[in-house]
């Protein structure tokens, strides 16, 4: 067996956790309080239900490569726990502490914040261990995850239901079904080998990516109800036409290359979008949060994102052997 040193396994876990993900979760849970509350709400609510949400979302993360191990083992090999960097145990127990790191937090929020974290829960075991392979189930259900965030940042101030919050539902539910779909168009070929029924597999890349564009379009139906709803300043509009401009080129590059798309070009199309989605939430952090602040978590999370694709994604997406990434890795 081989024996990885405290360093690969570090970068093994930082993989796993996808930094470059999980700023979008905490942002729409800050978001959902700054609306619910109009900005108003105690600092240490929206912050903690932030954090919450990151828990929650990282559980999701190791969830899935828990619960697709298997599958990993066919279409990415030198993924942490099939490349034997992290063990499935390992990967279990930590999904575990933070789900019970989470509801902990979420408790001292109120009863509704747990039950909405237990909720979001279920739905992302159900992800991984069902609805991933049942076509647009498994994209509506990481649509439904998103829009639980949103929730999960209205009740941490006390209005889980007011208008602007559920608005900002929509629109994420269809964001984030839309890239979760771009996603599978990404994986088409590990999953086609390993029999998962998603959309690309069952209907073909085309179809997967008129309905990526079709969902995302009512995303962008939404953002602008909501900001008109909201009565957004100017910075608001100017992040959002930044997000769509991103968006825009992406679902672009797909539908001109979706009759012959490679995988490093779905890919890329997706680390546009993962970059989008911050500018995007940004805009509605601005319409109720003073514009250094709104600004301020936008640069972090963009500078995050970018600076953690560069470090890891490009270094694991790749299908290399198992031995390449072992031997990569003795160096460091």
């Amino acid at each position: 067996m081989v024996r990885f040193s405290w360093r690969v396994k570090a970068l093994a876990h930082l993989e796993m956790a996808r930094p470059y993900t999980v700023c979008h979760a905490g942002l729409i849970a800050v978001a959902g309080a700054a609306l619910a509350s109009n900005g108003h709400g105690a600092a240490w609510r929206i912050g903690l239900a932030g954090v919450v949400t990151l828990c929650g979302w990282e559980a999701g993360l190791y969830a899935g490569d828990y619960y697709d191990r298997d599958l990993d083992a066919h279409s990415k090999p030198t993924r942490p726990v099939p490349s034997g960097r992290v063990s499935a145990r390992e990967a279990f127990l930590t999904m575990c502490g933070l789900i019970a790191f989470g509801y902990a937090c979420a408790l001292v929020l109120g009863f509704e914040n747990l039950l909405l974290a237990m909720i979001t829960t279920a739905l992302g075991i159900a992800y991984s261990k069902v609805f991933k392979a049942r076509a647009l189930l498994g994209n509506f259900d990481r649509g439904l995850l998103g829009a639980c965030a949103a929730l999960f940042g209205g009740a941490a101030v006390g209005k889980m239901f007011a208008p602007a919050v559920l608005i900002l539902c929509v629109v994420v539910f269809f964001h984030d079904a839309a890239s979760n779909l771009v996603g599978t168009v990404r994986d088409v070929e590990g999953d086609r080998t390993s029999g998962y029924a998603t959309v690309p597999v069952v209907y073909g890349v085309d179809t997967a990516i008129t309905l990526a564009a079709a969902l995302a379009l009512a995303s962008l139906i939404g953002s602008i109800a909501l900001l008109g709803f909201q009565r957004a300043p100017v910075l608001s509009w100017a992040l959002f036409l930044g997000s769509f401009v991103l968006a825009a080129y992406a679902y672009l590059s797909l539908w001109l290359r979706r009759t012959h798309l490679t995988r490093p070009e779905a890919l890329a199309a997706h680390k546009w979008l993962v970059v989008e989605r911050l500018m995007l939430i940004s805009a509605f952090l601005a319409a109720t949060l003073a514009p250094g602040v709104a600004l301020a978590m936008l640069v972090g999370a963009t500078v995050l994102t970018i600076s953690t694709q560069l470090l890891l994604r490009d270094r694991y997406e790749p299908q290399v052997t198992e031995r390449q990434l072992i031997d990569s890795y003795a160096g460091g």
